[in-house]
Parts: C-alpha cells; structure tokens; sequence
C-alpha cells in the first residue's frame, strides 16, 4: 500500500473513531449505557466505528447492504461481526438490540423507503433503547459528499447540473439530505421520541476548530471567535452541522 492510501486510511480511521466518541457521548448524556446490551452499526461501512465500539467493549454487530463492503469491514476488523441486509428487512428477533448507531447513513436512503427503514429499526430495539441518529443537513455549507459549497441549497433539479459545471462529470449518486424539521416528522411517523444534541456536534466544531474539516468554513470560525462572536457562531453551526438525534421507541 502506498503513502498516499496509506494517509486516506488512517484519516478515515481518524474520522470513524471522532464519529464513534461523538455518538457515545451523546448516547451518555441521554441516559444511556452503550455497553448494557447489544448494538446494531446500522450501515457499518468499512467498520471504522465498528472497531471502536468492539475496543470499547460494546458487544456490536454491524450491517451492511453491499457485499464489497462488508468485506472491507471484515479485512479491517477481523474480530467483527458483519451482516449483508437490507435495511428495510433486517434478519434480526424483535427488541433484540439496546442500541442502534446510524452514522450518516440516511442521506444515502431514498426518502421513500426512510419510513420503512426506521419502523425496521423500531422493530428491533427493546423497551428501553436508544437509536443514535446522524444525518447530512441540506444546509450543510459543505456538501460532505461532493465538496460542493452550497449544493445542496438549490432545487433538487439542479443538482446534476451543478456537478457536472464544477466537476466535469454527472453526479453518480443521489443524496438525500434532511432538515430539523423532516427528520422530526419522520421521527413521530415512526413512533420515536427524540432529543435533538446537534449542539454537541457544532460545540465541538466553534470550540475545537482544527476539527473543521474545509478550509474556508475553519477560517470564518477563526474570525468569529476572534472578533468575540462566539455564541453567533455556534448558532449558525448548529444550522449548518450534521443533524444528531437520540430516539426512543414509543
């Protein structure tokens, strides 16, 4: 393997380790205890996060809907254990889980199999679980996928149009962002409560600035707090960041 994978790699690991600490906080301060029964890595990836909570000693299973992932995850977390699923039909028992973990996964499903998705997922957490939610927001500054500022801000339409005026080329994938108020909806239209701690994700952002990941965005953060206007800042953040909710079944 070359530097350059090399680097890719590890800053994935980085990132899959940052998103795993955030979740598990956010699962604290909601009262919850990760490791009092088994997790669901709900769209698990290349098992970055899934690694972390093995590490953490959180029993987990992860699952994944591509076959070239799930063997990614196995060749990166050999002590894991991986699923090939269908988020909408997922092959586990009735309130079998303590903890659900769903790290940027949603956007990826489209918005009308996202109902039967979480009444999937519903199904399989007991009485007094808790289902970890992050989401891309359509207001990210940052598209995270294309690293298109603003794209997502635009008409669906255009999307394509953009992509392929700034990056020569159609865009392969399609997204499916969410505001507050969408992932409230589909939240009660699946028979979930849910706190909303996308403030501890934008905290993290104005208070620790190296975590902000585009340049342009880190350096109007640097001017605010500079200049002293923290508080706006973390305002405009938590419009801006990555969505988190932690639910529980109803």
């Amino acid at each position: 393997m070359n530097k350059e994978k090399l680097q890719i790699k590890q800053k994935m690991h980085n990132r899959g380790k940052q998103r795993a600490e955030e979740a598990i906080i956010c699962l604290t301060l909601s009262g919850h205890d990760a490791k009092s029964g088994l997790l669901l890595d709900f769209g698990c990836g290349p098992g970055h996060l899934h690694e972390y909570f093995l590490k953490s000693g959180i029993e987990s299973i992860g699952v994944e809907l591509s076959q070239k992932t799930i063997q990614a995850a196995k060749k990166n977390v050999p002590i894991g254990s991986f699923v090939l699923a269908d988020g909408r039909y997922l092959p586990f028992k009735k309130e079998c889980f303590n903890t659900v973990i769903s790290n940027d996964v949603l956007e990826h499903i489209p918005y009308i199999h996202a109902n039967l998705v979480l009444t999937e997922v519903n199904r399989t957490l007991n009485a007094n679980a808790r289902f970890y939610i992050s989401v891309a927001n359509r207001y990210q500054i940052h598209e995270p996928h294309t690293l298109i500022p603003f794209l997502t801000w635009f008409p669906r339409p255009c999307w394509n149009q953009i992509h392929k005026l700034l990056r020569k080329r159609p865009l392969k994938e399609t997204y499916f962002p969410y505001t507050t108020r969408m992932l409230e909806r589909l939240c009660r239209e699946t028979k979930f409560s849910y706190n909303n701690f996308t403030w501890i994700y934008a905290l993290k952002k104005t208070s620790k600035i190296g975590y902000i990941g585009n340049r342009t965005v880190r350096k109007i953060a640097q001017i605010l707090n500079k200049i002293g206007f923290s508080r706006p800042a973390q305002i405009i953040a938590e419009r801006v960041s990555v969505i988190i909710f932690v639910c529980r079944k109803y």
